[in-house]
């Protein structure tokens, strides 16, 4: 009888310790605007300084136009209701920042391009390439992160063959960069030399 009273409060006292919510944390102040910077782009090899694309950098405010349906009726004396009407509402909602980069030229041999950010935010950068039959040339590694993080691209050649006379460059590869409240955009654009390019 003692066991079982014993195992019983055990059990109850198991129960209430589970039951007690403990209070969810959030990231970071929600009431601060979101804030997203690329710092640098680098290379691992260190030849070619890609700072004229972040000094050269277009920006773009845009305001977002949102929009909600109203509906009304009109309800007459004798108990029924008139047509209903249905109006669409647009508002101006907040403003983003588009950073329109120029095009960064990759070199035609192997390498690794590094984009550093600076973020009081969750953000995003979808992975390159965004079909596998396309562009398998360039690809990023780091898809979705908080605050700041770096960017890591691998960059394959443009030939195994070094007497490789390719002279087209490659297919322009578009990156957005987006805060999570789509507030600040990044828009980079990549391409890779020919073989025949110094």
């Amino acid at each position: 009888m003692n066991k079982l009273f014993v195992t019983l409060v055990s059990l109850y006292c198991l129960f209430w310790l589970a039951g007690c919510e403990e209070e969810k944390l959030e990231f970071g102040n929600k009431e601060l605007p979101s804030e997203l910077a690329i710092v640098s782009i680098t290379d691992s090899v260190g030849v070619y300084d890609y700072t004229y694309a972040l000094d050269n950098a277009e920006l773009t405010d845009s305001t977002y136009i949102r929009s909600y349906i109203k509906t009304d009726s009109l309800f007459l004396d004798d108990g029924t209701f008139d047509k209903l009407k249905k109006d669409t509402v647009y508002y101006e909602g907040e403003t983003a920042k588009l950073y329109t980069l120029p095009l960064i030229l990759l070199p035609k041999y192997k390498n690794r391009l590094y984009i550093r950010l600076q973020s009081n935010a969750r953000w995003t950068a979808p992975t390159i390439p965004f079909r596998s039959t396309r562009a398998t040339w360039i690809k990023n590694d780091i898809v979705a992160g908080i605050g700041d993080a770096i960017i890591d691209y691998n960059i394959n050649p443009r030939s195994s063959n070094p007497n490789s006379t390719v002279s087209t460059r490659r297919k322009v590869q578009t990156q957005y960069i987006i805060t999570r409240d789509s507030s600040v955009i990044y828009k980079i654009q990549y391409s890779q030399k020919s073989m025949i390019e110094e």
